[in-house]
């Protein structure tokens, strides 16, 4: 991670509180991936999603889940199970961020960057829906394990945005999911549309029990066909949708990486005994690193910001002095915000979150556990 500033964020989401929830009726749940919903006149919104639950968040410092997990191996399944049970049905509201679809100059970083999350002040999440848990499987294997998720499984008026690790998983997560469970694992109920027979020209293969037909020769598994095969449906919008691109296609890192800021916004943003966690967390890690991989690390936060660097650096026994040698990498491009607390490290004083509501900045609470 020293050589990746671009994780920055992520780690200190990661090894915070908010790394460990204390179980999954009180866990959060991100999107990453950046989609594009599309209306019938082929208008496009780039849209994140958020899973929120109704009964809160709680979370577990690493002392507390070795403390569980000394006892217990899958106290977070039991849990869900036993409410679900006890008719306790677990909520989460679904909310969706929109913003137009286009390169957004006026913010600091790429919207369809997966390491950064988009200012709630300014893309306000809208509630969309409700997800109830409201019984258990039946067969653990038949609608459990053999559940196939994957990013590329839309219905109309979903797309794709230009979401470089999205078009990634679109790919592997259907390889993956034909290698795990079958090549026509979207036969089986758990993963076939409950409104409507599934019409995908798939054809035999392993473990195959339905020709999905609606009144087409059977025969003809092909399109297009002159023999009464299936057709493709007339798409809900037209062919051309969203804004109109010029340029050149590159091999290049995004111009505004920012890889910093949001890092020591979501510092800043956390209550006390989370930070604490985070700091004891990162200096217990990274103090099994060799000591070029501990400076690095420091310098990368100290640039997030001075208290997360100071505090994890006396923690190493490192101080920006120490550290204030170093140059940026050579995949490194700072901004010019980047650069001037680059020449104040250490000394550049808290950045500015008055106002400011970041994704997963709730009240969190602690649950403790007796070690």
């Amino acid at each position: 991670m020293s050589q990746a500033p671009e994780s920055m964020h992520m780690l200190v989401n990661l090894f915070s509180p908010r790394g460990i929830p204390a179980d999954y009726r009180h866990q959060q749940g991100f999107g990453v991936d950046t989609y594009k919903w599309v209306d019938a006149q082929g208008e496009t919104r780039l849209v994140n999603y958020h899973w929120l639950p109704t009964c809160g968040v709680a979370s577990m410092t690493e002392a507390d889940a070795a403390a569980v997990q000394a006892d217990d191996l899958g106290p977070a399944s039991k849990d869900l199970f036993d409410a679900i049970e006890r008719g306790e049905y677990p909520e989460w509201e679904l909310h969706v961020q929109m913003m137009d679809d286009h390169d957004h100059p006026e913010l600091d970083f790429d919207p369809p960057d997966d390491t950064k999350v988009w200012p709630e002040e300014v893309f306000p999440p809208r509630k969309v829906g409700t997800l109830q848990l409201n019984r258990n499987v039946a067969n653990n294997f038949a609608e459990n394990e053999q559940i196939s998720f994957g990013t590329g499984v839309l219905v109309d008026g979903l797309d794709f945005s230009d979401d470089k690790m999205l078009v990634g998983r679109t790919f592997s997560y259907s390889d993956t999911q034909r290698y795990r469970v079958g090549p026509n694992c979207l036969q089986l109920p758990v993963n076939a549309p409950r409104n409507g027979p599934p019409a995908t020209n798939q054809r035999d293969g392993q473990m195959t029990y339905v020709v999905d037909t609606g009144g087409e020769n059977p025969h003809v598994n092909y399109e297009p066909s002159a023999m009464g095969g299936l057709t493709e449906a007339d798409y809900p919008h037209p062919d051309e949708q969203g804004p109109k691109l010029t340029g050149r296609l590159t091999r290049a890192r995004p111009p505004r990486t920012n890889d910093y800021a949001q890092a020591g916004e979501r510092f800043l943003l956390m209550q006390d005994w989370e930070r604490d966690d985070l700091v004891g967390n990162l200096v217990a890690n990274i103090g099994e690193a060799t000591d070029e991989v501990r400076r690095r690390m420091v310098w990368h936060l100290f640039l997030c910001e001075d208290e997360l660097g100071r505090r994890v650096g006396e923690g190493l026994g490192i101080t920006a002095d120490d550290v204030r040698d170093l140059t940026p990498l050579e995949t490194q491009t700072l901004d010019d915000g980047e650069r001037k607390r680059l020449e104040n490290l250490g000394a550049n004083g808290p950045r500015d979150v008055e106002g400011h509501t970041m994704t997963h900045c709730v009240p969190n609470e602690h649950r403790r556990v007796p070690g």
